[in-house]
């Protein structure tokens, strides 16, 4: 046999087609800190570097999926269609 590894595909279930892409906003040092404090975000957030800014994004992702998802059960959609996607 060949003896070779073998390498398999991602799994991908259905209605998650693909990986989704967060946008990490860019933040200039001297410009106002997204955390709402009113510092300069070298003074607030800066040393933390991007890990605050992908901690914000994917608040905002879970957010923005907590609302579809609320939205959804709202129009009654059963929860098999909900958890798949399917329309």
């Amino acid at each position: 046999m060949g003896g070779g590894l073998k390498h398999y595909g991602k799994v991908v279930w259905p209605g998650f087609d693909s990986v989704t892409q967060r946008h990490v906003m860019k933040v200039g040092r001297n410009d106002p800190c997204p955390c709402g404090s009113g510092r300069k975000y070298k003074d607030c957030h800066r040393r933390e570097g991007t890990a605050y800014l992908e901690k914000l994004a994917y608040e905002q992702d879970r957010k923005l999926s907590r609302e579809r998802r609320e939205q959804r059960k709202a129009q009654k959609v059963p929860w098999y269609r909900r958890l798949f996607g399917l329309s």
